[in-house]
């Protein structure tokens, strides 16, 4: 979510003494202007609609707040334009013995944000849940990835523990969402500005990247669809770079839609490369494909898959 004066590139955040971040900082709940991230409130109105996209705002998306909540520190990067998060813990030993897994106090600070934002919203646009990344992306960052690939020959027991405990955590930050987001004609909305006809999730899982598909399968993959059957509708995200999980993902009954971002940089797929993948995905699944593409390379895309469940995204090209 944007906010007023943020400057191209730059992070837009409002920090509690009135004034906004210019420099690197540790975000921590207290040092924020809850008040300037939610915004004013905004007269009652119909639901706004942008192109073929319903308008959506969710609650201070530049968080990773999953991340967050499990107590890794949160780094903000004003001219980078992100916040991440950093690897907590340097063995099993440092996450077993820390006395609290979950921070209330930026639990109850997502929790907030989204009661207020539906008090303000004006029934003009969706609340929808913030980027909440999988349990195979909480593995790599709050363990590292050197820690969670070992783990899987080393330390079994202490990895599926983790990955049950992360699974909880996310499950539970989702629904205390959803029991605060208004309904839009029955459903809910995602955050790419579709409607669901029930409750619906958008979960990730880019460290997969680093993982064989037999690995992801039967590590993984359990706790993804966990959290895919705690909701009505499932998305996932992957992006174009790292597509080789999608065989064994088809096979998740509980998956109801992939979004794949297509990626542009040095030794990317080029979009010939990606159209059986993307062939494949909507013989079984809806699809969603973000990215920055020309009027002729949407075209093709057009010519090349079948129409029903693709949604294409597209940032337009200049070209």
């Amino acid at each position: 979510m944007a906010g007023p004066g943020q400057r191209l590139g730059d992070l837009w955040l409002p920090l509690a003494d009135g004034t906004l971040a210019t420099s690197d900082v540790t975000v921590t709940p207290d040092i924020l202007d809850v008040e300037r991230l939610v915004g004013e409130p905004l007269d009652p109105g119909p639901l706004e609609v942008r192109g073929d996209r319903l308008s959506v705002r969710a609650p201070y998306g530049r968080v990773p707040w999953v991340e967050a909540i499990l107590g890794c520190p949160i780094r903000a990067t004003i001219q980078g334009g992100s916040m991440r998060s950093q690897s907590s813990v340097k063995n099993w030993e440092e996450w077993e013995q820390r006395p609290v897994h979950r921070s209330a106090a930026w639990f109850d600070l997502l929790v907030h944000l989204v009661e207020t934002m539906a008090n303000r919203s004006g029934g003009r646009y969706a609340i929808v849940q913030p980027t909440m990344r999988g349990p195979t992306d909480l593995a790599e960052a709050v363990l590292g990835p050197e820690l969670m690939c070992l783990s899987m020959y080393d330390h079994p027991d202490r990895l599926r523990a983790f990955l049950e405990e992360v699974t909880e955590v996310f499950i539970e930050a989702l629904h205390a969402q959803l029991a605060r987001i208004p309904q839009v004609e029955g459903g809910y909305v995602s955050a790419y500005g579709v409607w669901a006809p029930g409750t619906v999730v958008r979960t990730q899982c880019d460290a997969s990247a680093i993982l064989s598909p037999r690995q992801y399968a039967e590590w993984f993959m359990p706790y993804d669809e966990r959290i895919c059957r705690s909701v009505d509708v499932a998305l996932i995200h992957l992006h174009s770079t790292s597509l080789h999980t999608i065989d064994v993902l088809l096979e998740m009954d509980a998956l109801h839609a992939f979004e794949i971002t297509m990626e542009t940089s040095a030794g990317s797929p080029t979009l010939q490369q990606m159209v059986p993948a993307f062939q494949k995905i909507l013989s079984k699944k809806a699809l969603i494909l973000y990215g920055p593409l020309s009027e002729e390379e949407e075209q093709y895309l057009l010519r090349e898959l079948p129409h029903d469940g693709l949604f294409i995204n597209a940032r337009r090209l200049p070209w």
